[in-house]
């Protein structure tokens, strides 16, 4: 009995099968970033979208970035701020056979300043939720351009 119990489960997979037409943009896709000089969007675009090998796509990003004041004390120091990042994606192809794709993704977050001055730790708290903030757009993007091109027939064609 335990032999065939052993049997019966050899044949089962436990890894996540990943196809490759679910991240169709890697190494494929030219990366241009307008507006700030944000390299966290730069570095997050590289990780999902890799090194160009064979340029088949164009990906324009344009960073807008806003901050509001949300808590202010009296000597007009910040006690909190809300800070929303817009990036507004143009992905194209650039032999034109699938449409363009424009989107805009919004992220939003929220810091609260430990001192008025320099702060070694708040600082670095600031750039970690403003990395994670655009690693979740970024995210967001990427699920977006799958969902959109999924069956796309363009994407099949030589």
């Amino acid at each position: 009995m335990i032999f065939f119990s052993l049997m019966s489960c050899s044949n089962i997979n436990f890894l996540l099968d990943t196809k490759e037409d679910l991240n169709f943009l890697k190494n494929k896709t030219v990366i241009y970033v307008d507006g700030s000089d944000n390299r966290a969007l730069r570095d997050g675009l590289f990780l999902q979208i890799g090194e160009v090998v064979e340029k088949k796509f164009i990906l324009t990003t344009k960073v807008t970035e806003k901050q509001t004041k949300r808590s202010v004390s009296e000597n007009q120091v910040a006690q909190k701020i809300d800070y929303k990042i817009i990036i507004d994606y143009t992905l194209s192809d650039i032999n034109k056979k699938c449409p363009d794709l424009k989107n805009i993704q919004i992220s939003n977050f929220s810091f609260t300043p430990k001192s008025s001055g320099y702060n070694f730790a708040s600082d670095i708290l600031l750039q970690n939720l403003y990395e994670e903030a655009v690693l979740k757009n970024i995210n967001s993007f990427m699920s977006f351009v799958s969902n959109k091109f999924r069956n796309h027939t363009c994407l099949n064609e030589n």
